[in-house]
């Protein structure tokens, strides 16, 4: 297997979830599986737990869908939204990813439409309790996952065909699924001191749609909203949302969908939420996951020059350069790990082995984010790439 094929699959762990490593799919047969219980008071410690949310939730190709837990010795809690793709069309649902498409060299697919049964071998970063770095290592998590492409948010059961003309159907049931996991939340963790609502990639959408609801419930808690390598540019996300998905976006979420759909949810909560709620993102500067669904959500089908890999960042970061004015926003950008060929990056780091690596201008992204939801310093990383869009 090539290298770009197995970066790749590696860089999927946010916005696909899946990593082969030195070209060999792992944790196929040999999976962390979780324990199942009922209500948290259920759970040993830092073990993760399976909850059976029931019938009325499902994954994408309406197989059965569920809520992983793990508790830790504070009483602080991350709410995690997983990433997973997504699916906007006919076409696009009619390719779910699946890795033995890219371990043949074909394309890897654009969503999951069921949960991995290896997603918790592959969860790293703020999730792990057992890396003497991890900031959050005493913290308990929520974990919800993703496998409907709608960005946790659709309500509709499509109809569609695929290109042979055969009938399948797609179920974009994102909003139900978290609000079945938002009322098993809601009920079994009690007010938190400190929250941490995040998630990565598609799962940092969701989290920034959710976060106002997640915050209304727990409005006595510190709370921090996280976004990790979350943007996708085009002028279809409000038809995507509403007559794709089915979201009712506005009405549910208190602000209208835009092309730029990560920074109207920022500009929204940042009307919406407490003053004291801190806002927090982190991005690559040429993320190649991310350049490659924006290109094919907008139907591009040139190449992949310098060019067009310029253009995709100059949009991040006049996203970034706009949240920056917002009050209690803070970011963090990197080029870190830019490949010299390519001229890309890598895709996500909450959940990644990376997210205690990766470094800019002498601070670690891990120290970052430790700085600001438990040190109170409060600060931005990555400034200069501002003032080189602004000149």
């Amino acid at each position: 297997m090539g290298k770009k094929r197995n970066w790749l699959v590696i860089s999927m762990i946010g916005l696909a979830g899946v990593v082969v490593a030195g070209g060999l799919l792992v944790y196929l047969r040999v999976t962390a599986k979780p324990t199942e219980i009922a209500r948290q008071a259920e759970t040993r410690q830092y073990t993760w737990n399976k909850v059976d949310l029931g019938a009325q939730v499902m994954s994408g190709d309406g197989s059965e869908y569920h809520l992983l837990t793990q508790k830790g010795q504070s009483r602080n809690w991350i709410i995690f939204f997983s990433g997973g793709g997504a699916s906007w069309d006919a076409a696009s649902a009619a390719q779910p990813i699946k890795v033995m498409n890219v371990l043949r060299g074909l394309d890897a697919g654009n969503y999951f439409a069921n949960i991995p049964v290896y997603l918790l071998a592959l969860l790293n970063g703020i999730t792990v309790t057992d890396h003497p770095e991890n900031p959050f290592k005493d913290w308990n998590v929520v974990y919800i996952p993703y496998s409907t492409g709608d960005f946790h948010t659709g309500n509709r059961s499509a109809s569609y065909l695929k290109e042979d003309g055969s009938p399948f159907i797609m179920h974009y049931k994102g909003r139900s699924n978290v609000q079945h996991s938002l009322e098993w939340i809601y009920a079994n963790v009690d007010q938190p001191e400190k929250l941490l609502i995040a998630g990565e990639s598609a799962g940092g959408f969701g989290s920034a749609f959710w976060a106002g609801e997640i915050a209304g419930h727990y409005e006595d808690a510190e709370i921090y909203q996280y976004s990790d390598s979350s943007f996708l540019y085009s002028g279809k996300w409000p038809d995507i949302v509403d007559q794709e998905w089915n979201a009712d976006f506005e009405q549910t979420f208190g602000y209208p969908a835009a092309a730029d759909l990560i920074g109207a949810a920022f500009e929204g909560n940042r009307r919406k939420l407490p003053a004291n709620v801190v806002l927090l993102q982190s991005y690559s500067l040429y993320d190649e996951v991310l350049i490659s669904f924006q290109n094919k959500i907008n139907d591009y089908k040139g190449p992949l020059d310098r060019q067009r890999i310029e253009a995709w960042s100059r949009q991040l970061r006049d996203s970034v350069h706009k949240l920056s004015t917002l009050p209690n926003y803070y970011y963090y950008l990197t080029d870190s790990g830019r490949n010299a060929k390519t001229g890309m990056t890598g895709h996500t780091f909450a959940t990644r082995q990376v997210f205690y690596q990766t470094e800019q201008d002498g601070v670690r992204l891990a120290t970052w984010l430790d700085d600001i939801i438990n040190q109170q310093k409060r600060y931005s990383v990555g400034s200069r790439y501002l003032d080189e869009q602004a000149d």
